[in-house]
């Protein structure tokens, strides 16, 4: 795989992260304004339902990163973080 592809991969790679991190705190946002306001009720769930609905997005969001979250050259972890300049397993530039 050539550099410039290797390159392209990865920017999937990123735009998939941050979509899933964004469904992640959409779900959150809702228990956390429940706990702050003291709500008994939002958008008409209750509060049990929004924090299963943040568990599921956490879920989602660990099952990305343990699953997806690869190199595209040696499909290995990369190593932390959106802004990698390289994989950390072998080295080739990401970004």
């Amino acid at each position: 795989m050539k550099n410039d592809e290797v390159k392209k991969e990865f920017a999937k790679v990123i735009i998939n992260a941050k979509i899933v991190a964004f469904l992640f705190f959409i779900l959150l946002t809702p228990s956390i304004v429940m706990k702050v306001k003291e709500l008994d009720e939002l958008f008409g769930l209750n509060e049990q339902t929004w924090f299963n609905a943040a568990i599921a997005g956490f879920v989602i969001y660990m099952g990305f990163t343990v699953f997806l979250w690869k190199c595209p050259k040696c499909g290995k972890f990369p190593g932390r973080g959106w802004f990698r300049k390289e994989c950390n397993s072998c080295g080739v530039e990401l970004s």
